[in-house]
């Protein structure tokens, strides 16, 4: 299976070179995320549920969200990870960009991201079974009530969003 390699960049996201996954996470290099958020027309919100044998097994998390590869520019990547992993080809509005670091398993995710969004009226049914398991609509009430009372079900990168650009 082909394995891209990733943007890298510096402190200020200009493209400094690439690397393996692997090589950027554990390298603490900075890299760029694209994450989708999609909404249908009633405002309800698309997540999709990690399988158990990715990062996150069986979290929710965004519509879909990926790593920008070697020259490709931010957009480019929300639509292809948007295609690969639920199938939807859509319009994308940018809402949001950000530098987050967080420590996941002894690593320093160093991350320049951008928050994109857009609408549908359909549930995704060619969903890539490699990396999602199912998607679901879900009201705002609902997400910040998971948030609240269930917030081990889903990813930090979501509450993040959600808690930034929702609440």
């Amino acid at each position: 299976m082909h394995h891209p390699l990733l943007q890298i960049v510096d402190e200020n996201d200009n493209p400094i070179g690439a690397a393996t996954k692997e090589e950027a996470i554990s390298g603490s290099n900075f890299h760029r995320i694209s994450r989708i958020m999609l909404e249908n027309p009633d405002g309800k919100i698309l997540l999709q549920k990690r399988t158990m044998n990715v990062v996150f097994p069986g979290l929710w998390d965004h519509s879909a969200a990926g790593h920008v590869d070697e020259g490709e520019d931010y957009l480019t990547a929300a639509k292809r990870e948007m295609f690969e992993e639920i199938g939807v080809k859509t319009d994308l509005e940018e809402v949001a960009y950000y530098k987050h670091e967080e420590k996941v398993d002894g690593y320093v995710l160093r991350r320049f991201n951008k928050l994109y969004k857009g609408t549908i009226d359909f549930t995704p049914n060619n969903l890539n079974k490699d990396e999602v398991s199912e998607v679901k609509w879900f009201s705002l009430e609902e997400i910040k009530d998971m948030i609240k009372n269930r917030p081990n079900e889903m990813t930090k990168g979501l509450k993040y969003v959600i808690g930034r650009h929702y609440l």
